[in-house]
């Protein structure tokens, strides 16, 4: 094995000597982001499986600041269940259990542990809705509003025509689509 000719991405590459370190990483995940994971202590952060984490999430698994008032640095695991999406700018804070089927809205603070089944947001987040209404919710516009995977495939977007981009941009002036 050669390193010069290691054709992973810098991603790629990050992930992998974080879980050489001890991170856990379940079956079916989609990771595009690893620069803010807990670095110096990987071995805290466990992810299940089928786990999407956009860009730009930050996973700790320590918290520096109690050295401020003369304690030592606290350190708490990071787990996250089976079926989980965190959007893109979510910061999760050490000692922390996300449970399975659980949406995190983008720019979330996970600051404790947020239950099985749920939909959450906000600074701190909190509960927005059950994982079955946000269902409901969505396939209910889905059946009403414009669907782009019948033009392409979403990982096909990248090479669209100009006319495709433009038929897209068009189509939702007045609201959401799918693809």
């Amino acid at each position: 094995y050669n390193r010069l000719f290691d054709r992973r991405s810098p991603l790629e590459k990050d992930i992998a000597e974080l879980v050489q370190k001890g991170m856990h990483v379940g079956k079916d995940c989609s990771i595009y982001s690893s620069g803010g994971f807990d670095h110096l202590y990987p071995q805290l952060i466990s992810i299940g499986d089928r786990v999407t984490i956009s860009t730009n999430v930050t996973i700790l698994a320590h918290d520096a600041s109690t050295n401020v008032v003369g304690c030592a640095t606290k350190l708490g695991r990071v787990t996250i269940g089976n079926n989980v999406f965190i959007g893109t700018g979510t910061i999760i804070l050490c000692n922390t259990r996300i449970g399975s089927n659980v949406v995190i809205g983008a720019g979330s603070l996970v600051t404790r542990d947020l239950p099985d089944d749920g939909v959450y947001a906000g600074v701190p987040a909190r509960r927005i809705c059950s994982i079955e209404a946000y269902r409901e919710k969505n396939t209910e516009l889905r059946n009403t509003r414009p669907d782009f995977s019948t033009i392409r495939p979403w990982y096909e977007w990248k090479n669209a025509t100009a006319e495709e981009r433009s038929q897209m941009r068009d189509a939702l002036a007045d609201g959401v689509g799918f693809i």
